[in-house]
């Protein structure tokens, strides 16, 4: 599956969208808290190991997926 990666700064918080290059489909969308959007530090710290969690599960899906 071919993606595309749409990635910048919404004001000072950095964001990133992984489309389906042939649908348009959005299969993730992440935006980094910027320091008023948190409660505490650690929201920063959870907000990174989403990104991650997020991405190893695309990525897992898209390789059981071509995998049969």
């Amino acid at each position: 599956m071919s993606y595309m990666i749409d990635a910048g700064l919404d004001g000072n918080a950095p964001y990133l969208r992984v489309l389906e290059a042939d649908s348009g489909c959005v299969r993730l969308a992440w935006r980094y808290p910027v320091p008023e959007e948190r409660a505490a530090p650690e929201d920063a710290d959870a907000a990174l190991q989403e990104l991650f969690r997020e991405l190893f599960l695309l990525t897992t899906a898209d390789y059981l997926k071509h995998r049969r």
